[in-house]
């Protein structure tokens, strides 16, 4: 009787690994196959890092059974391991590079502001919170500022504090008709030489240090575009109780997961081939490491964080997706000397911050 239970929970166990190991097998193919083709691949990408623990786990029920069924996740793990790296890191040198040392480095902050509505819409302390975000700028002093919705408040004039501070050099993908730019924006302490609006969430400029050139592409992906009513329907899902009413919410995800995949072949990618001199990409992307989007820009380009960064560095503190979606990419003739994520209350996304140099 003991020996049937025990042949029942294994029937079990091993079909609930099927579907784990299934899952996770998927996303690996979310790097290869294009969302417009299939697009189930990259909707269980958003599920990798749980989807590789619940195999972690069943590799140990099995081994503790001593079951050869174990080598089942095993394999999937193995496939899919290598890519933990874009989503934890263990930094090896946190020290503020020198100037002295490396005398043609350049400290570049990305961060979506939303439009200081602080992490939950307080509308009404906009202002409060616009003059943290300039004591944050005064005490970490970037030389570029790569800002998304970006928007001036009523009292505080945030564009003119920050060309105190040097920033005289500034170009929005939108501007107003007093030439105030907004949305998505580069502040710089550096020279602009050039200026190119990809769309209108998207601009691309070109710095001058001293005889050096480097391009910045400074990019909002299209974003979920996630309600309240969205919101619950996740925590829903995230509790095991998956209703019909989210279908609405994941409409929205694959519409976003689409666009992406448009935003990079149409706009993105040849700006990334066809660049001269030495590019950084930044910006909100709204995609997570183990997306289709970002295998294409990782296969060109260097990620700062999985040089220099540290932990999980998520980016997005406002619900989902909570994974690292506000990034930088460099382009092989540069390297990142230190990667920092601030935490802080301004915005529902965390700045992130990088110094970066010509290679050796």
């Amino acid at each position: 009787m003991q020996s049937n239970k025990m042949k029942v929970i294994r029937a079990i166990l091993f079909i609930i690994n099927i579907i784990l190991a299934l899952g996770l097998f998927l996303t690996t193919l979310a790097g290869n196959v294009l969302p417009s083709s299939f697009l189930l691949p990259s909707l269980l990408a958003f599920g990798y890092l749980p989807l590789l623990i619940a195999n972690i786990a069943m590799v140990i029920v099995w081994l503790l059974m001593r079951r050869w069924t174990a080598l089942l996740s095993i394999l999937v793990i193995a496939l899919r391991w290598s890519f933990l790296t874009s989503y934890f890191h263990i930094g090896l040198d946190a020290k503020t590079p020198d100037s002295d040392t490396h005398p043609q480095m350049v400290s570049l902050m990305t961060f979506n502001v939303h439009q200081f509505h602080g992490r939950s819409n307080q509308l009404s302390t906009n202002d409060t919170i616009a003059l943290h975000f300039i004591e944050l700028i005064h005490k970490t002093s970037p030389d570029i500022l790569c800002l998304q919705e970006f928007a001036m408040t009523k009292k505080v004039n945030i564009v003119d504090s920050l060309e105190v501070m040097g920033y005289n050099h500034y170009y929005g993908a939108q501007m107003s008709s007093k030439g105030i730019p907004y949305g998505t924006v580069v502040f710089s302490r550096l020279p602009i030489t050039y200026v190119t609006k990809l769309d209108k969430e998207k601009i691309l400029v070109e710095v001058m240090k001293e005889h050096d050139k480097l391009r910045v592409c400074c990019v909002h992906m299209n974003s979920y575009q996630f309600n309240d009513s969205d919101r619950k329907e996740i925590d829903r899902a995230r509790h095991g109780e998956v209703q019909e009413s989210i279908r609405p919410t994941l409409h929205k995800v694959k519409e976003t997961i689409l666009s992406h995949e448009k935003e990079w072949t149409d706009c993105i990618s040849s700006v990334v081939a066809g660049s001269s001199v030495p590019l950084v990409l930044a910006g909100d992307f709204n995609d997570i490491p183990s997306s289709w989007l970002y295998r294409h820009i990782s296969e060109v380009m260097t990620d700062c964080f999985k040089e220099k960064g540290n932990g999980l560095s998520i980016t997005y503190n406002g619900g989902f997706p909570k994974f690292r979606i506000d990034m930088v990419f460099h382009s092989k003739e540069l390297q990142t000397l230190r990667y920092r994520r601030i935490r802080t209350d301004i915005s529902d996304h965390y700045p992130v911050m990088v110094t970066l140099n010509h290679a050796k």
